[in-house]
């Protein structure tokens, strides 16, 4: 839970900085691990603005270079809820405990994120492990808590309603879940992905390594977002659950929840 009074809608690649000092605060060798190879993360998060925020658009200062007009939730007393979500139990001691000793965050680091010129500073005020029931169905309804992002060899985006989505989804998880870091071996069989209530999402996102190569402040995401029902092997639908889904997990995209219990 945290406190701030406002983040920027561009809050991810800042989101991902906080896990990474929180990683390094309480197990550098293991951070460096994730961090200093080019490793799928056994992860994924999602930030929940509180139910009474406002939503203004501001000028962002995004670094010295880069400065843009864009979205920013303000909250005067209410929290943000920041759910992150793993498979590997080494993460979530390590993350549990950096986060107690961090205590605070600059959200906004020397002239980096500045909103309307103002430094945001996150108040990490409760850090709580929830449990999550397993998963025994080989057929689970999910609901995106941030949009699933399923890329082409060549970063094109692939949308749910593209004929070869379920193919490219099925190629991705195969690969992120052969990673010896969080199962070992690829899909037990294959997916089958069935829309329900499903919509296109684009996302403004920001890294600093984008920027460097780009020239450009933002890059923009096309999502997957909506209600869908997954089929597959109880034991990769329940990785999948904790990891997120598609690509980009790592950068805070992918996150589902289960809708639908009593499936198994």
């Amino acid at each position: 839970m945290l406190e701030a009074p406002m983040i920027p809608f561009l809050y991810r690649h800042r989101i991902l900085s906080l896990i990474k000092e929180a990683l390094k605060n309480s197990d550098k060798e293991y951070k460096d691990f994730l961090y200093e190879n080019k490793i799928t993360k056994p992860f994924t998060f999602n930030l929940v603005p509180p139910p009474n925020k406002e939503i203004k658009e501001a000028e962002i200062q995004i670094d010295n270079n880069f400065k843009v007009k864009d979205y920013v939730f303000y909250s005067k007393d209410s929290y943000f809820s920041l759910f992150i979500s793993s498979v590997d139990y080494r993460f979530v001691i390590t993350l549990f405990n950096g986060l107690k000793k961090l205590k605070n965050f600059d959200f906004s680091s020397y002239e980096n994120m500045l909103v309307n010129g103002e430094r945001v500073i996150l108040k990490i005020k409760r850090v709580d492990v929830l449990n999550e029931k397993p998963i025994r169905s080989d057929t689970v309804i999910f609901k995106t808590n941030a949009p699933i992002i399923v890329e082409d060899k060549n970063d094109n985006p692939i949308l749910f309603s593209d004929k070869n989505f379920e193919k490219e989804l099925n190629q991705i998880t195969d690969r992120i879940l052969s990673s010896s870091h969080i199962k070992g071996k690829g899909l037990e069989k294959p997916l089958k992905f069935e829309p329900i209530k499903m919509s296109k999402q684009v996302v403004k996102h920001t890294l600093k390594s984008f920027r460097e190569k780009t020239g450009k402040p933002v890059m923009y995401l096309t999502g997957n977002t909506g209600i869908f029902k997954l089929s597959g092997h109880p034991k990769d639908l329940e990785l999948l659950y904790k990891i997120g889904i598609g690509n980009r997990t790592g950068q805070g995209f992918g996150m589902v929840e289960v809708l639908e219990w009593n499936m198994y």
